[in-house]
């Protein structure tokens, strides 16, 4: 009787402890995690894997990241971190053969590989408007997009691609590049990537190194295999690729311009556009007759607004603030997501010397029409370039000075803010997904403004700490905060 006591008193005991899943060679993994396992300590196949109340463990096959099996098992990192006890520095590092529980999993699933992609060329319908190119290490859709010097949109729009999808692409998947042979994708596929890897500082984060480099946080996140929560994790001392970067030979690395950017830079010298002092007249609505010629007419608007980030949601509106001195829309969206033209027009201003504002990019519209969108994480547009109504401006981001990640957006008109709620198409969009209830209007003719669209001068903040820029090429005007 006292045997049985003490050994269900021990059985107790033990079914308290925590649990740590176990390698083949029967050892906890509690202190080494999956990383530590290497292909030789273990036997283990996806198909006769452990399976219990804690999930089932997946064996980690070549060239699969934590983020592959996280959207396989639909779970998130974070999740699959806890279960295994693994720290932010080790993320990186699971080998194959590293065995990982995944948490409230029923069954192994089979999760993709550069292998599993590269096999499915061969069952790729035959083209006629364009070639496929399979991505190779380190190359994104923006790589692509200058390579072939063909426009992002064109891309995502023949690939059927969301922003989200942007920063999931993985080696070995196919992109159609609208408009070019299949010898010319041959020809360049020879050619050698460009890129240079850049180790992260102690201090820094990817949106430091994102604006330094004029790369995107998407475009590092899909040359390197990250996700979007990895790209939170990123510790010191992590090695990037930055795609698309090199060194111009004068001890500056950066981007290189494409011919895309060359012919815009003309365009903006013929017009005179892409300073500060034309995003100045601008902010205060000075729009010259040949501006608006170039972005498609002075007489006549184009009605609507886009809402300029496709999935964002609204976090504040024309009016709030302190005595309502906020004449603007701020929409808040999540990384690697795309700020979008409201309309169609010329890009004015790409830069970020409007202080406050960090990178801003302007857009003069027919009619007069001038949008702004500012605190990008990078631009993708130059003064000079044409944009078609949804197309592709910059990353959102928090540069300048930002409350967080969103894009502060401006709707003017003759000298004046305007609220641009009624406008907006579809909607204005909140967290949710839902739409306000607010009464469509269109505005065509600049001397025929609905009533109920509220416009006034820019405002400063009630308190002095806290002022809009009203003039960004006097010298002598405060810095501004939140504008």
């Amino acid at each position: 009787m006292k045997t049985q006591k003490r050994y269900l008193f021990f059985l107790v005991i033990a079914l308290s402890l925590p649990f740590a899943p176990l390698g083949c060679n029967g050892k906890s993994e509690k202190k080494s995690g999956p990383t530590g396992v290497s292909p030789k300590e273990t036997k283990a196949t996806e198909k006769h894997d452990d399976r219990g109340p804690f999930g089932v463990t997946h064996t980690v096959q070549e060239g699969q990241t934590l983020w592959d099996i996280a959207r396989a098992y639909n779970v998130s990192i974070k999740q699959i971190m806890e279960a295994n006890q693994i720290d932010a520095r080790e993320i990186r590092r699971l080998k194959k053969g590293a065995r990982i529980r995944i948490p409230g999993a029923t069954r192994v699933v089979h999760v993709e590989t550069a292998a599993d992609r590269a096999a499915k060329r061969q069952d790729l319908p035959p083209l006629k408007d364009g070639a496929y190119h399979f991505l190779r290490e380190g190359e994104s859709l923006w790589t692509l997009a200058h390579l072939y010097d063909v426009s992002i949109d064109a891309i995502l729009e023949r690939n059927g691609l969301s922003d989200e999808d942007v920063s999931r692409m993985r080696i070995g998947q196919a992109v159609i590049i609208p408009g070019i042979s299949e010898e010319r994708v041959r020809q360049d596929d020879s050619k050698k990537r460009i890129g240079i890897y850049r180790r992260v500082e102690k201090g820094e984060t990817v949106w430091d190194i994102a604006r330094t480099f004029e790369v995107s946080v998407a475009e590092i996140m899909a040359a390197n295999a990250l996700s979007a929560e990895e790209i939170e994790l990123i510790r010191d001392g992590t090695e990037l690729f930055l795609p698309g970067v090199e060194d111009d030979g004068r001890g500056h690395v950066r981007r290189k311009a494409s011919a895309s950017d060359r012919r815009a830079a003309v365009a903006a010298k013929r017009l005179g556009l892409g300073t500060r002092n034309v995003a100045g007249k601008l902010l205060r609505g000075q729009v010259e007759p040949r501006w608006m010629r170039a972005a498609g007419g002075e007489n006549r608007f184009e009605g609507t607004l886009r809402w300029p980030v496709t999935k964002g949601w609204f976090t504040r509106g024309y009016g709030s603030g302190e005595d309502g001195y906020h004449l603007a829309v701020d929409i808040m969206g999540e990384i690697g997501w795309n700020v979008r033209a409201a309309a169609s027009g010329i890009v004015a201003y790409s830069g970020n010397e409007l202080r406050g504002y960090g990178n801003a990019v302007l857009v003069i519209h027919k009619g007069g029409w001038v949008t702004m969108y500012a605190h990008n994480s990078v631009n993708f547009v130059k003064a000079g370039e044409k944009v078609a109504k949804g197309g592709i401006l910059a990353e959102l981001g928090s540069t300048g000075i930002s409350r967080g990640p969103h894009v502060h957006f401006e709707f003017i008109y003759d000298g004046k803010n305007c609220d641009p709620a009624a406008l907006f198409r579809p909607g204005v969009r909140h967290r949710s997904g839902k739409l306000s209830p607010i009464d469509p209007l269109v505005w065509l003719k600049p001397k025929n403004k609905p009533r109920e669209i509220r416009c006034a001068p820019r405002r400063r903040h009630p308190r002095s700490r806290w002022v809009i820029d009203e003039d960004p090429i006097d010298s002598s005007s405060p810095e501004v905060t939140e504008p």
